[in-house]
């Protein structure tokens, strides 16, 4: 009989097993991490100032209309001036364990972003980034991203 060829492979399971310990380790903070710079990306996208309006403005209601021109511009001046305090009041916060937050505490930010629901006032409607749609496009791209750095600390710590 012909010498059977084989393949032999030897593997030093110690080194082995402290690499699969470390890329364990390294799961929680590569998903933090790519989380984070998710949120990130949202914070940046929602300060993005929108388009001006287009004329004739597309009130939410009549009574809207007529509550902007009685108090001037709700107390801000007609024609009203941008001040840039929306773009700047979208934060990122830590949540610890569990994540990160995004939001913007002003009062106008529901209205001008859309709610978690998708509804967004028509005045700005198509001129300011939504929130919700935008959020939905930021976390599309998280698996591939943990995916990714997964792999990075695969070959970082395995022979």
């Amino acid at each position: 009989m012909a010498d059977t060829p084989f393949l032999q492979v030897k593997v030093n399971a110690v080194l082995v097993r402290h690499g699969l310990q470390m890329i364990g380790d390294d799961i929680p903070k590569v998903s933090r991490l790519v989380i984070y710079r998710r949120a990130q990306a949202i914070q940046q996208r929602m300060k993005v100032p929108g388009a001006p309006p287009s004329y004739p403005i597309q009130w939410d209601s009549e009574k809207q209309r007529k509550a902007f021109f009685a108090t001037k511009g709700f107390g801000k001046g007609i024609p009203y001036r941008r001040t840039g305090e929306y773009q700047a009041a979208w934060k990122v916060t830590s949540l610890g364990e569990i994540g990160y937050r995004v939001a913007n505490e002003k009062k106008q930010a529901g209205p001008i972003a859309g709610d978690i629901f998708g509804t967004q006032s028509k005045i700005h409607r198509g001129r300011w980034t939504h929130f919700r749609k935008t959020i939905d496009e930021e976390l599309q791209v998280l698996p591939e991203e943990i995916r990714k750095e997964i792999n990075t600390s695969i070959k970082r710590y395995l022979p």
